[in-house]
């Protein structure tokens, strides 16, 4: 089974989900793999992912490492949806002995964000609603959920990340890929990016260049 096989069913739900109530014998990977983090050309770090599917949704779970700067990051998140308007998100930071965690529940029309660091905790909550998706700026494999998303006319979404609670407008629509029987999503406006898809829907590379990085899959 593979990402492109899974977006038909979630096209319907109108969102890739995040599996809440799938057991390890009823899941089954959609995608798995990694990913190379490159800022201007130079590698930075590496992530690895899965995507798993359930009748209900999706989900997502990623580790990116960054080698800088030093001590080094590491970033561990993931993404559980059981439609467009409900979903639960978590990513874990961690760089020497500073941690933190960031939880976010998204319910309907409410979304609740709650952060955890040096012993402090801060929790706050916004509107919700259809067309939101939680998003890290690190962690490449979170994007993929705006794939059934968008359109070829141009669908426009809310990105929130718990990070820092920045909400930003932007626009994904589907285009033509270089590789036929790929998918390319762009995104404009608020967020900009390219996300692309292989033959077998397999994630192959996205390009966030308001930020200069790029994640490209490595191949076997």
């Amino acid at each position: 089974m593979n990402l492109r096989s899974l977006s038909l069913p979630i096209e319907r739900l109108a969102l890739l989900g995040l599996a809440l109530s799938a057991s390890p014998a009823e899941a089954q990977v959609a995608d798995q793999g990694t990913m190379v983090i490159r800022a201007g050309g130079r590698e930075i770090g590496v992530e690895t992912f899965q995507v798993t599917p359930s009748p209900t949704g999706v989900r997502v779970l990623a580790k990116a490492v960054y080698l800088s700067p030093k001590p080094g990051i590491r970033l561990d998140a993931s993404l559980e949806r059981s439609g467009e308007s409900d979903g639960a998100f978590q990513l874990g930071r961690k760089a020497g002995v500073a941690s933190a965690e960031i939880y976010a529940v998204l319910k309907r029309n409410r979304l609740t964000i709650r952060r955890v660091e040096r012993g402090a905790e801060q929790a706050s909550e916004s509107p919700g609603g259809l067309g939101l998706v939680l998003l890290a700026d690190s962690v490449f494999a979170l994007y993929l959920q705006i794939v059934p998303l968008a359109t070829d006319d141009g669908r426009t979404l809310t990105a929130v990340l718990p990070q820092s609670a920045r909400r930003v407008s932007f626009t994904a629509q589907r285009l033509p890929a270089p590789e036929p029987g790929g998918s390319l999503i762009r995104f404009s406006g608020g967020l900009e990016g390219v996300l692309e898809l292989g033959s077998s829907g397999e994630f192959v590379r996205l390009s966030l260049p308001g930020l200069g990085l790029e994640a490209t899959r490595k191949r076997d």
